[in-house]
């Protein structure tokens, strides 16, 4: 099963993801992207963090290829 890492970015700033996980390809990368954000916007729903805008979510496979990249509005963009 390919490893794909999920990074994400507000255009300057980039928190990384060194670890990784094994999914069954980019379908499932781009629905696990999608349940990520959903849950830190959730935990961060109180927090002074309320504008979004910027910030998205960058899925890379092992090779260090962008695969998807999500925004935290929600709406994917698969790469090619």
């Amino acid at each position: 099963m390919p490893r794909y890492f999920f990074y994400f970015s507000d255009g300057k700033r980039t928190f990384t993801d060194s670890t990784g996980i094994e999914l069954t390809g980019t379908a499932a990368a781009r629905a696990h992207a999608t349940i990520q954000i959903r849950e830190m916007r959730t935990s961060l729903q109180n927090a002074r963090l309320q504008d979004w805008a910027n910030w998205k979510m960058i899925v890379f496979d092992a090779k260090g290829k962008t695969v998807v990249e999500v925004g935290f509005d929600l709406i994917p963009k698969t790469l090619n």
